[in-house]
């Protein structure tokens, strides 16, 4: 796969709402989440992600992510936060204003595996071989469109 690294300038923070979905990241679950139509980011820590090889960074063989968040939408927040216990006491994330380093490609709803860890893994090795940098976790962000999902690979970059 080669991916081309981009930037991402955020000029308006995205809200999130954490949800508890250990299995996420296998294909069904993601198609059967996404169906609804709402976007959902994949938060994966420094350290529980990859390690330094003589080649490189390469993501462990088991990609969990440390949190899962979907997109805090204006209706659901008027519509649900009232009646919704559980959103009164989950603390909104944010995706800040600011740079980022991104790469996206497309997966489509019924593919049987979706490579995330392989588009996540180019995009760290990109990083690392450009000498980008950056800070922070790094994000999987899946975007449903009409027939598939735009997955981006990103990172908040380093203030020059």
């Amino acid at each position: 796969m080669e991916i081309e690294l981009k930037t991402l300038h955020l000029c308006q923070s995205l809200d999130y709402v954490h949800i508890e979905e250990p299995q996420i990241v296998e294909a069904k679950t993601l198609s059967d989440f996404l169906s609804n139509k709402s976007e959902l980011l994949l938060e994966f820590e420094e350290n529980c992600l990859s390690t330094m090889t003589d080649d490189g960074p390469k993501v462990f063989e088991d990609l969990k992510p440390s949190a899962v968040y979907r997109l805090a939408e204006n209706k659901y927040i008027e519509t649900m936060a009232p009646n919704d216990i559980n959103l009164g006491r989950t603390s909104l994330f944010s995706l800040d204003i600011g740079k980022y380093i991104f790469c996206q490609q497309d997966m489509y709803y019924d593919e049987e595996v979706w490579r995330l860890k392989s588009l996540l893994e180019e995009a760290i090795r990109e990083v690392w071989w450009q000498r980008v940098k950056c800070e922070g976790s790094w994000f999987l962000r899946l975007v449903p469109e009409d027939d598939r999902v735009a997955v981006q690979a990103l990172k908040k970059m380093r203030p020059e």
